[in-house]
């Protein structure tokens, strides 16, 4: 049979991708992420608080199937519609936070030195 055999040979010339700082060059960087957590907290405020509101009003509509209709439909909508309500309002916030880290704000923080910079390899 053939006998597989593992070389690897590191080429020198292989350019380093590795962020960087560009005040003292240190490698150690981590983003700061401000606006796409800001985001994401307020679209979930958000969501939650209009899905509590579509049920509120569905609750309303549930007056014709009598009152069992209003408190079940009401106490399923509620949870339901505010879970995702809150869900999709969170993601959405948060895509829109990345676009601003990424676009506007100085979101790479170096640990070394503690400058704030933008990453515009990103």
């Amino acid at each position: 049979m053939h006998d597989l055999t593992l070389e690897h040979e590191w080429n020198e010339d292989i350019a380093d991708i590795t962020p960087r700082c560009p005040k003292c060059q240190s490698p150690e960087i981590e983003a700061r992420n401000i606006a796409r957590r800001l985001g994401g907290a307020i679209g979930a405020i958000a969501g939650t608080t209009s899905g509590i509101a579509l049920a509120l009003t569905g609750a309303e509509m549930g007056l014709f199937a009598g009152p069992v209709g209003v408190v079940l439909g009401g106490v399923a909508g509620v949870v339901i519609d505010g879970i995702v309500g809150g869900a999709t309002g969170c993601a959405a916030g948060s895509k829109l936070g990345a676009a601003i880290d990424r676009n506007i704000l100085h979101n790479q923080h170096c640990r070394n030195c503690g400058h704030a910079f933008t990453d515009k390899s990103s």
